[in-house]
């Protein structure tokens, strides 16, 4: 097999599939190894956070994969839908699960970064198909809705409504009834849960903050931060190099590859300045590296770019051995 055939199967759904396959089986073998710690502490508002929502055991590790499969199914549909990769490739699957795995006391547990990154990139899929079309005013009230109930369990959430009005805005939708549908949709959760008694006044709170950066030992910690940061400093890289291609697509390209930047660019502005919470944006974080990598790669895709991919691929490989034997 030659450099070019490489390159087009680790483009393909098998490839990725089989991949995928892979991280499955080594979550499984951290998990049964005993090596997660289960996050603690309410970081809610009013709702308990997210973390609390199942016991710990083999319950939550499979909800923590079903969660991470949904994502990867909303990956498959922002980019069957709005074509945002704009060519046939299915690597971003493997890129986000390889991503994913670095982390693994993070990818084996249900907590709020498995449902932000479930959240944040549902409301990314409705909002592209808004594109120049002012009336889809119940669009714009869904996810005011969906970020504002959140809100209630986690305060993270609340990084990503400005990056949802930008994305309003980059479609080309942002007026007096957006508006007028946004500030609905952010009140109608506590106007339910406040109405009819699900919480008190006396429920609202400050979030506790507890975080696994004092719980894990300083080798763990030290890996998952080198992790995040070399996640971080990849995807921001892949930006820089394709900001003079992404010029040149056409006006709703555009506006779908800013708004990814606007997201990005708050979950890693989000991850510094909460610090305590660090890790309930790392699932978020991976989701738009997987997708600005792989865009990267889908565009430059030369004879044997496969060895870039595969690099990655063990970077993140490497990382994870880490974690399970140290």
């Amino acid at each position: 097999m030659n450099a070019s055939a490489i390159t087009r199967t680790s483009h393909s759904r098998g490839f990725a599939l089989s991949i995928a396959l892979l991280t499955l089986a080594a979550a499984c073998l951290f998990f049964g190894g005993g090596l997660t710690i289960p996050i603690t502490g309410d970081k809610g508002l009013g709702l308990p956070s997210a973390n609390t929502w199942i016991p710990s055991g083999t319950l939550n590790f499979i909800c923590a994969l079903a969660g991470t499969a949904v994502t990867v199914i909303i990956m498959l549909l922002l980019n069957k839908v709005h074509n945002v990769m704009r060519s046939m490739t299915s690597v971003y699957i493997a890129f986000f699960c390889m991503m994913q795995l670095a982390t693994p006391e993070l990818m084996t547990q249900f907590y709020t970064g498995t449902v932000l990154a479930i959240v944040v990139p549902l409301c990314m899929l409705l909002i592209f198909g808004c594109y120049r079309n002012p009336g889809t005013t119940r669009i714009v009230f869904l996810n005011s809705l969906l970020l504002s109930f959140f809100t209630a369990s986690q305060y993270c959430f609340i990084f990503y409504i400005p990056a949802m009005l930008a994305g309003f805005a980059q479609m080309g939708i942002f007026n007096r009834r957006t508006l007028a549908a946004t500030f609905m949709g952010l009140l109608t959760p506590w106007i339910i849960l406040l109405g009819f008694g699900i919480i008190h006044p006396s429920d609202l709170h400050l979030p506790e903050f507890v975080s696994i950066l004092s719980i894990a030992n300083i080798e763990d910690m030290l890996i998952m931060l080198i992790a995040i940061g070399f996640t971080a400093v990849l995807t921001l890289g892949c930006y820089i190099f394709m900001l003079l291609r992404t010029i040149a697509y056409n006006a709703r390209a555009r506006a779908i590859n800013g708004s990814f930047l606007v997201v990005t660019l708050i979950t890693i502005f989000a991850m510094c300045i909460d610090f305590h919470n660090m890790i309930s944006y790392v699932p978020m974080l991976n989701f738009c590296a997987a997708m600005e990598v792989t865009h990267f790669f889908s565009v430059h895709r030369a004879e044997k770019s496969f060895i870039a991919i595969f690099s990655l691929f063990t970077v993140y490989a490497v990382l994870f051995a880490c974690q399970t034997i140290i």
